[in-house]
């Protein structure tokens, strides 16, 4: 298959499942690359059928492994806000969203979104007028 000057590198990073290469690569990206290789291929040798469906099973790889991550990470949110809805009327000792130890009842719970990654969700459960992170708690201790 015929290279674009200059992308050599990324060319053969797609071959390795070893190297950084398609792993960095967001779908639209690699997309992008397919095509740009394709509008500059020699005309006189153009690209290989088995070389360009390699390439094209090679997206849809990624775009597989994509839905299944954004499935799993569904799924973990759904069990983290289960987890810490259970926890609701319970004493419980962590660390609050500056780091300070908290010890008291959760009395609700709320699912904080990252705006700049919407799929960065965090769960955290209010003791007082503190938050604590589902994943900053350490104990949970029998009701007083």
């Amino acid at each position: 298959m015929s290279q674009i000057t200059g992308t050599s590198s990324s060319t053969s990073s797609f071959t390795s499942s070893n190297s950084n290469g398609i792993d960095s690569l967001s779908q639209d990206q690699f997309l992008n690359l397919i095509v740009t290789e394709l509008q500059n291929q020699d005309p006189l040798e153009p690209t290989d059928n088995a070389a360009l469906l390699n390439q094209v099973s090679q997206l849809r790889s990624l775009a597989a492994n994509d839905k299944l991550t954004s499935t799993l990470t569904g799924f973990s949110i759904t069990q983290e806000l289960t987890t810490a809805s259970n926890l609701i009327g319970k004493n419980v000792e962590g660390l609050d969203t500056n780091g300070d130890a908290v010890n008291g009842v959760v009395s609700s719970v709320s699912v904080s979104i990252d705006e700049n990654n919407r799929n960065n969700r965090q769960i955290q459960v209010h003791v007082g007028t503190q938050k604590v992170d589902i994943k900053n708690i350490r104990e949970i201790l029998p009701s007083t």
